[in-house]
């Protein structure tokens, strides 16, 4: 099993935090010997160690320590069916090309992007009963990503995402049916509470439904926790909760809709990014496209390039950035760096033609992220 690390244990009871405390000093100790040392039955130390797999304090056999800086990714996670045009696209009439069907969803995808970086990560979704839903699970757990706090719902259908891309890669249509996200209630996550506790970051999906939105920026109050606007009608539903949002993510046109400044130009970008931190977000990052990104922090603000990259697809590319972020919160980057990262992510998305590149790796984020950082 696996145990966190970092002490001070929350979401603990008093019995419970002595048990964590005697198997970080030996890990492979015996049901029988920890009852023994706690002066209790061996099947009152069986119901204490179940209730804190439970809560996500220990996983597996054991009793191996759990990563002190994994991330939760809450939100959706969907299959995906996307198809490539060979030609122009002409509407109302068939066209060529090729069609790749592969799991997929904002949350997801992101929590793909984290295990390929090497961070643990926990899902927290809904998933259907159906074949969808089999496939989605099995990918995740080959990828190591913890799917044991995801919402299981036999009879429903997993999320669906269709999507079109023309030749110059950019989305030409895309249609969904994510409305199993919605089960994804304050009631389901309070469930999950002791997952949620353990994190050092956690990316929370503008797609749930608004009052577990709440309940996590209110429950986690004081979390690194990052929430990517997902499009300005989301953005509207949330924005009486814009200043309890430690990360705030948005593109040009979100920015532009929540700051009511206009963007044309990267010093746009940035006013814009700091009038929206006015409001109480800790950290407000404006993204660009090909231009970069605007960063404004109480303490530090900036305009960072990116790479100029011919995109294949440009499918999940604010996910891509997303993780970057994450990944940089996890292990307390600098705001430089963790913008660097989260640029790289975004750059090396680009260049393949699925929402997740397979071939993102640590090594390649982190070098094209020092390189970023010497060209600025």
């Amino acid at each position: 099993m696996h145990v966190n690390t970092t002490g001070g244990e929350t979401g603990v009871t008093k019995r419970e935090a002595q048990i964590l405390t005697i198997l970080r000093k030996n890990p492979t100790i015996s049901h029988k010997e920890l009852a023994e040392r706690l002066g209790i039955t061996r099947s009152a130390a069986s119901v204490h160690l179940t209730n804190l797999a439970k809560k996500g304090k220990i996983i597996g056999r054991g009793y191996i320590l759990e990563q002190p800086n994994y991330a939760v990714v809450i939100g959706g996670a969907n299959m995906d069916v996307n198809g490539f045009s060979s030609g122009p696209l002409i509407p109302q009439n068939f066209n060529a090309g090729k069609i790749r069907l592969e799991p997929g969803g904002e949350a997801r995808n992101l929590a793909e992007n984290l295990a390929r970086l090497g961070v643990g990560v926990k899902l927290i979704s809904a998933i259907g009963g159906d074949v969808f839903g089999e496939k989605i699970l099995a990918d995740c757990r080959s990828l190591g990503i913890d799917v044991t706090g995801c919402l299981i719902l036999p009879g429903e259908n997993s999320s669906l995402f269709i999507g079109i891309v023309s030749p110059d890669g950019e989305m030409a249509l895309g249609l969904s049916d994510m409305t199993i996200e919605q089960c994804i209630t304050p009631a389901f996550l309070e469930g999950r509470w002791g997952a949620l506790a353990g994190a050092k970051v956690m990316s929370v999906g503008s797609g749930l439904p608004v009052e577990s939105i709440e309940y996590l920026l209110t429950a986690f109050a004081g979390k690194e926790i990052v929430v990517d606007a997902g499009s300005v009608a989301k953005l509207s539903s949330i924005r009486h909760l814009i200043g309890a949002i430690p990360t705030l993510q948005l593109n040009s046109a979100e920015a532009e809709h929540l700051s009511g400044i206009a963007i044309s130009t990267e010093e746009d970008a940035l006013r814009a990014a700091k009038q929206i931190g006015r409001m109480g977000p800790k950290r407000v990052v404006v993204t660009m496209g090909p231009r970069g990104a605007a960063l404004s922090t109480a303490s530090s603000e900036g305009i960072y390039r990116a790479r100029p990259v011919k995109p294949v697809s440009d499918a999940g590319v604010g996910t891509a950035f997303t993780s970057g972020l994450c990944y940089g919160l996890a292990y307390d980057y600098s705001e430089e760096d963790t913008i660097f990262h989260a640029l790289a992510c975004a750059a090396l998305n680009l260049e393949g033609e699925s929402a997740v590149n397979h071939n993102l790796s640590l090594k390649s984020v982190q070098d094209l992220a020092q390189q970023l950082s010497r060209e600025q």
